[in-house]
């Protein structure tokens, strides 16, 4: 799935808020950023866009962080910025991609500090949540490391920790060894 993120404006906050809106509007509830482009743009207007795509198999809840700070200087603006990011990122984020943009206004000299985060952040599950696509990922891999002999694994119990029959596990392992062939 892809998502394209814009939000423009002569307001810093509101280009903010409205981004941030979009986002929970546009991204995914469940999904994995795979991969993506941010472009922040200062002068008269702040323009940010985000371009993302995503593997919906995977157990993640895709975010974006976005801040701002204003300050006399562009080192200063840049450490409350930081400080601002960093009192958001919590030890389960994974980031994808991240873009810091400053500028300094002609007049009065004070310099904005615009970041964006793009994040997965992992998602508890069951077996007996996991999708056919990240069953199969995962019998797959395990085929692999058994040089692709089904009869290495214990199908009864590979059913009990999917929570799906032992058919659906043959069938499984029959359309990945197809693959196989091809």
């Amino acid at each position: 799935m892809l998502a394209i993120l814009h939000s423009e404006g002569a307001n810093v906050r509101e280009c903010i808020k409205n981004l941030n809106n979009l986002a929970q509007r546009k991204f995914p509830p469940r999904g994995k950023v795979t991969t993506s482009k941010i472009k922040i743009t200062m002068g008269a207007f702040l323009s940010i866009s985000i371009m993302a795509s995503f593997d919906l198999g995977e157990p993640y809840k895709p975010g974006i962080i976005v801040d701002y700070a204003v300050s006399g200087s562009k080192d200063r603006a840049i450490e409350e910025l930081q400080e601002k990011l960093n009192s958001k990122i919590t030890p389960d984020i994974e980031i994808q991609d991240f873009s810091l943009e400053t500028y300094t206004t002609p007049v009065t000299r004070r310099t904005y500090a615009v970041a964006v985060i793009l994040y997965n952040k992992p998602v508890k599950t069951s077996f007996e949540e996991l999708k056919l696509q990240s069953r199969r990922k995962i019998l797959a891999k395990l085929l692999e490391l058994v040089n692709f002999n089904p009869k290495a694994l214990n199908i009864s119990e590979l059913a009990r920790m999917f929570g799906v029959s032992r058919d659906t596990i043959y069938n499984d392992i029959q359309q990945i060894l197809k693959g196989q062939e091809s």
